[in-house]
């Protein structure tokens, strides 16, 4: 962070979705709105100097980019209809386009540092922008982060870091071993205050339970403290551990169930919150979530507070803080108030909740409210997150009408995903929609 800072540089941030896994160029998108997010909080002289270098770098083709990423209107204002192209051409023009936007601000006055999360689940059109990107020879840091247990040699993400390092592109990796038990012990007696040798026992376990994993070592502290297993002995001013009573635990050694087993423990209205909040996304935001539980904003932050409280959620915004305070209705709609999920790993408990029975409809749900509850705009931003749900829960419609809306919202997303150069995304709505039709649709 200070060498970036030193060099007045921006850091932007983007993550794939486990859940959402078509959803094209979506970690890039995440991360370029937030480069947009920080150049609109600069000065009115800084951000004329960036709208003019936006506009020099992609002409009169803007509406192209603000397709994918509506928030630079913004800052380069409503741009003219672009041209229709299709096929390669397009394909071309759209990259040429989001190298372009990209460099204006990679430069040594501004140099740019992306970090891209979970890319093993990176769509085919991200993994290409990857390239792409990695062969401008601008200011631009890219990192990115994988899980290599969910990776293997013919995965799309390992075939494009092979391609860029054939390339000759700068490619360093690192890996993250899991902790070493005498880590994990230096861990538990930081954190309880004591020598190494007493925490010897305790790190023991551990150790045994999580394997080094660092999220689930320290969540198995958090869940013994919960337990009453660890306890602070005000006379002796020590931490004290049961270890009788922890090695009587039933505790399983998966990591999600091990994550359900926590969050049961919540209150059941944040349960259900959190269920919901883990079908949107990793990352999510308040009224979109206050849709699907068909809440107002205040009463759904009410409920997911005990989650914050507990850090399976996280603000990512202070902005959390008003739907603390007393008559926040009055603006609550006004107010954008986004959070994440502590760990995909949480994430990925909360959905278990989700019997496997009820997934579809829980999909279908979701899609239907996001559908009737969003104004056009809206709709058009979140097409992709609509489509998705209802499809997941296609199944379970029965009326013609309702069939006959999913295909031209597959459409719809189907076209829209073509236009962004996403072909692979494009043909899965398209082939949805045709999977769809009888064949009396004629």
């Amino acid at each position: 962070h200070k060498p970036i800072t030193r060099q007045q540089g921006y850091f932007i941030k983007g993550k794939f979705d486990q859940f959402n896994r078509n959803v094209p160029l979506s970690a890039f998108v995440q991360a370029l709105r937030g480069l947009i997010g920080q150049v609109l909080s600069e000065s009115d002289q800084q951000l004329s100097h960036w709208r003019q270098q936006i506009l020099a770098a992609v002409g009169t083709d803007g509406q192209v980019l603000i397709d994918v990423i509506p928030e630079l209107e913004s800052i380069i204002g409503p741009q003219p209809p672009t041209s229709k192209l299709t096929g390669t051409a397009a394909q071309n023009r759209f990259n040429e386009l989001f190298r372009a936007f990209v460099a204006v601000f990679t430069t040594a006055e501004h140099p740019l540092v992306m970090f891209l999360d979970d890319l093993q689940w990176a769509d085919i059109t991200s993994l290409q922008m990857v390239k792409l990107l990695m062969k401008d020879r601008g200011h631009l840091l890219l990192l990115g982060a994988y899980r290599d247990n969910e990776v293997f040699p013919a995965h799309p993400f390992i075939q494009t870091v092979d391609e860029l390092i054939k390339d000759n592109a700068t490619v360093n990796t690192i890996t993250l071993q899991p902790l070493q038990q005498q880590q994990i012990n230096q861990m538990a007696a930081d954190t309880l205050g004591c020598t190494i040798t007493v925490s010897q026992p305790l790190s023991e376990l551990i150790y045994q339970k999580t394997q080094g994993n660092p999220f689930f070592a320290t969540q198995f502290l958090r869940r013994l403290y919960k337990g009453g297993q660890i306890t602070f002995d005000y006379d002796a001013s020590v931490w004290q551990c049961d270890i009788s009573s922890v090695r009587s635990l039933s505790l399983t050694d998966n990591g999600v169930d091990f994550m359900a087993a926590q969050l049961k423990q919540l209150p059941t209205e944040t349960q259900t919150v959190l269920k919901l909040a883990a079908c949107i996304g990793a990352q999510f935001d308040l009224h979109t979530l206050a849709v699907v539980c068909e809440q107002s904003p205040t009463d759904t932050a009410a409920a997911l507070w005990k989650a914050l409280q507990e850090g399976f959620v996280l603000p990512v915004t202070e902005t959390y803080k008003f739907f603390q305070q007393q008559n926040a209705g009055s603006k609550e709609e006004y107010i954008s108030v986004p959070y994440k999920f502590l760990h995909d790993r949480v994430q990925q408990a909360a959905y278990s909740l989700i019997p496997e029975e009820q997934q579809q409809n829980t999909h279908l749900k979701i899609g239907q409210l996001l559908l009737a509850r969003s104004s056009p705009a809206e709709r058009e931003e979140k097409l992709f997150d609509i489509a998705n749900h209802l499809n997941v829960g296609k199944a379970l419609m029965t009326q013609a009408a309702d069939r006959t809306q999913l295909m031209e919202i597959n459409l719809a997303a189907g076209k829209k995903a073509k236009a962004s150069t996403a072909y692979g995304a494009a043909i899965a709505y398209l082939q949805t929609g045709i999977d769809l039709l009888n064949d009396d649709y004629w």
